[in-house]
């Protein structure tokens, strides 16, 4: 009986044992999977990180690649260079548009107008000067034969009257507002010096045709400056830019005033003109004069003169043609194909566009249909740099569907596309007029087709010119792929393609001007101010409505500086110093130096923002004794950097901090020239 009784108590003291053994395996485990469970958590947490990491990797990598691409091509086409990009500012309604350029806005300050949804961030400056073009052997459109060109910068932004191609000038009022949003002028004429005193018969063989004239500086005395053209059967309205010296026939350092007139030439005249702005006593600071003559604007479809090659149509209209409210135009143009006989030798024929850019977001991609093998539908790929373009069923960070690529108070979302392409030969925008949607009518929006609808055999899209694939993981829209109609747009031929990418990136050029004239040092004082909250000064714009292209130097003893208007912050010039020099108590010329605007300063009565350049330690060097007087800059002063930006949000977020790429880079001496 004990012994059983023995046994039972160790029977029971080993299931104990076992039971607590299990408990602790248990136990155990249940430790084991809480570190893991803590560790794979951690790692989960890592791998959005890791993705966000990876995702801005890839938007620098692109941002760099669109700088340099912007750089590259100002580089490779650097003859083509507008004069200046300016930041611009377009206020009231259709038909009554007013435009004035800023001038005391800082280059780095990204924040918008409540009252403007295109002035902000890097579409404050978007106002193109002095764009070249060549003119070239015509091309046949549906319209005219001409010589097609597209702005490189465009679409722009045009009155929907202006971009209504049917419709030209017919008085001076109207020619200057169609000039407001598009101007056409021609390269500067060959001035040469003259006497008014002098009858034009005299000259007539020293002119050398139409692009050329004289100019009476009054450096004579003789009662003011005049300027003799050659004689044409059409009348013409020229441009003449120059520096007055005032109140001094002599002295050249007295108080210098940059001036810019009009000037109208009827048809057949052959006399002086009197240039207005120049008093009895005044005189035009010599070679300082650059003259350019106005193209005229024919309605769309005009026949061209035989003998005026100064002439062009605007081709391509407003793309909601239908709405007042309509202010997107590809700004494709015309130009009177005999100016292709104009040129001299290796010298073309050139006209220089001004306007304005519409949106920097709006990517341009320039690209040659490939010549490789098509599909079985002639189609042939075409890959844009950004990928995740937005199609028009995009929903944007405030929640609101994106409706296209041009703004959406500027156009019907009936009449908006998420991908434009447009042939650079012809000035055709690809599917515009065609019946995209299958529903019997045309389409006048350029919107794509439908690839998968093409490859399934749909018969509407194989008469179109370029197609997307809608999948929206492996499509167009993610990978940034179209497909080119082949038979339509053969291989070779040059096309842009337009589109916005999320992230709301943008890729702006801007530039120095390309030459700076001196003025007083009022100029500050006469600029307008445009207040936008009377009770907060921080929010007054000062604007004007001639170009930012002066400076004006300090008149402080021992003190040499150049002053310019703030958007001219951190770009760099190149100038020549008049100095006179204390040991030899002469006038010597420096060679021309590289300067940077570097510094902010205020000035004036109204104590507007402005950018200066110290000069002092240069002039010193050059032998200057701090007179005030005794120095001055010889001439103008030459812009000497461009720089492309890109921007791009990386959050979804509808108040994401702009991300920012810059690349400067300096103009060569034959353009400075």
């Amino acid at each position: 009986m004990n012994t059983t009784t023995a046994m039972d108590k160790q029977i029971k003291q080993n299931r104990r044992a076992r039971s607590r053994a299990r408990a602790s395996s248990l136990v155990e485990v249940l430790v084991v999977l809480v570190i893991l469970l803590i560790g794979v958590f951690a790692v989960i947490r890592v791998f959005p990180l890791g993705f966000t990491f990876l995702q801005n990797s890839e938007s620098r990598m692109r941002s760099t690649q669109l700088a340099h691409g912007m750089i590259e091509k100002v580089q490779n086409e650097a003859a083509n260079l507008p004069n200046a990009i300016v930041y611009s500012y377009f206020t009231g309604a259709p038909g009554s548009y007013t435009r004035r350029f800023v001038l005391d806005e800082d280059p780095d300050d990204l924040s918008g107008d409540p009252d403007s949804s295109y002035y902000k961030d890097i579409n404050k400056f978007r106002y193109i000067v002095g764009e070249p073009a060549k003119i070239g052997l015509p091309t046949p459109t549906t319209y005219t034969a001409g010589s097609i060109y597209m702005p490189k910068f465009g679409p722009i932004f045009i009155d929907s009257t202006v971009g209504d191609p049917t419709n030209a000038p017919t008085n001076d009022a109207s020619r200057k507002y169609f000039n407001l949003f598009l101007a056409v002028n021609s390269a500067p004429l060959n001035v040469s010096g003259g006497s008014s005193q002098v009858t034009p018969e005299f000259y007539r063989n020293r002119l050398a045709g139409p692009q050329s004239c004289l100019v009476d500086e009054n450096q004579d005395g003789n009662g003011g400056a005049w300027i003799l053209f050659y004689p044409s059967g059409s009348e013409r309205v020229f441009t003449i830019r120059y520096t007055k010296l005032t109140d001094n026939l002599d002295d050249e350092a007295n108080s210098a005033v940059a001036m810019t007139e009009e000037i109208t030439v009827g048809a057949g005249e052959f006399v002086w003109k009197q240039i207005p702005g120049v008093g009895a006593n005044d005189v035009i600071l010599s070679r300082s004069e650059v003259v350019t003559r106005e193209f005229t604007r024919l309605a769309r479809g005009t026949a061209w003169d035989q003998e005026d090659p100064y002439q062009y149509q605007l081709i391509s209209e407003n793309m909601d043609q239908a709405s007042a409210q309509s202010t997107a135009n590809p700004g494709i143009i015309a130009f009177n194909p005999i100016g292709a006989r104009f040129g001299s030798g290796q010298n073309p024929f050139r006209a220089y566009v001004d306007y304005a850019a519409l949106d920097w977001h709006i990517i341009h991609d320039d690209r040659d249909v490939p010549a490789v093998s098509a599909g079985s539908n002639n189609e042939i790929p075409v890959r844009t740099t950004l990928t995740r373009i937005k199609s028009l069923d995009y929903i944007n960070p405030d929640n609101t569907f994106y409706e296209g690529i041009f703004q959406s108070d500027a156009i019907n979302p009936n009449a908006n596309t998420d991908i434009l392409v447009i042939r650079l030969d012809t000035g055709a925008i690809l599917n515009f007029g065609k019946d995209v949607d299958g529903d019997g009518t045309p389409d006048f929006n350029g919107r794509p087709g439908d690839y998968g609808l093409l490859k399934a055999g749909g018969a509407t899209q194989q008469d179109l010119d370029f197609w997307v694939n809608t999948e929206s993981k492996t499509g167009s829209y993610a990978t940034g792929l179209i497909y080119i109609n082949s038979s339509l747009v053969p291989p070779g031929t040059p096309i842009r393609i337009l589109y916005k990418a999320s992230g709301d990136w943008g890729v702006a050029l801007t530039k120095a001007m390309a030459t700076y004239r001196e003025t007083a040092s009022t100029w500050p004082d006469t600029w307008t101010n445009v207040s936008l909250d009377p009770l907060d000064a921080t929010q007054d714009r000062y604007t004007d409505t001639s170009l930012p292209d002066k400076f004006w130097k300090a008149s402080a003893a021992n003190v040499g500086q150049l002053y310019f208007a703030r958007t001219e912050l951190n770009k760099s010039v190149v100038v020549s110093f008049l100095v006179r020099s204390s040991a030899t108590a002469s006038w010597q010329q420096s060679q021309p130096m590289q300067v940077a605007i570097d510094t902010p300063a205020n000035y004036g009565v109204n104590n507007v923002n402005v950018a200066y350049a110290d000069v002092t330690k240069r002039l010193k060097g050059l032998g200057w004794d701090g007179d005030p007087d005794h120095w001055r800059v010889a001439g103008t002063i030459k812009g000497a950097t461009a720089k492309s930006r890109v921007i791009w949000k990386d959050s979804l977020e509808k108040n994401a901090p702009w991300r920012i790429q810059d690349l400067d880079t300096y103009l060569t001496q034959a353009v400075l020239q």
